[in-house]
């Protein structure tokens, strides 16, 4: 078991919220034979927001083309609080670099345009959290993962 622990002061109200880096990339199944044929899958580590109201892990739509994820269904509809949403449905793989939680080997994930927020390139929903014992402590100002 591996316990991480990253800041979050839920005070600030000019805070980002609970982020942790993040990398998306094709199944790893499919990344271990390519690299063993020589193939290289870089990938970028953009933050992520943890957020515990949203059902489904979304990144942003550029971040799903630009790591070359496979598309499993271009219009996956979705309800948010301001109302509905189309998606881009991805099979992928996501890992945290620098944490110690394992890598998700596969995995749905949700692709959709998040240009209003700079800070971070996804939302780490539910469906990834329900896997982790994860704790906020609001005076220690701290979130505690273990996986």
């Amino acid at each position: 078991m591996v316990t991480f622990r990253l800041p979050w002061d839920p005070s600030d109200p000019a805070g980002y919220g609970a982020c942790l880096k993040f990398r998306v990339n094709r199944p790893l199944d499919e990344i271990e034979s390519g690299e063993k044929l020589g193939f290289e899958y870089p990938a970028p580590t953009p933050m992520a927001l943890i957020d515990t109201g949203s059902p489904f892990t979304i990144i942003n739509t550029a971040l799903a083309r630009s790591s070359n994820l496979m598309l499993t269904n271009p219009t996956f509809a979705i309800k948010t609080l301001s109302g509905g949403c189309i998606c881009e449905e991805y099979c992928g793989s996501l890992s945290f670099p620098g944490s110690g939680i394992p890598t998700i080997r596969e995995l749905r994930i949700l692709a959709s345009d998040l240009n209003r927020e700079s800070h971070y390139s996804a939302l780490i929903g539910r469906d990834v959290l329900k896997r982790w014992d994860v704790r906020f402590d609001g005076p220690g100002r701290v979130v505690t993962i273990t996986a």
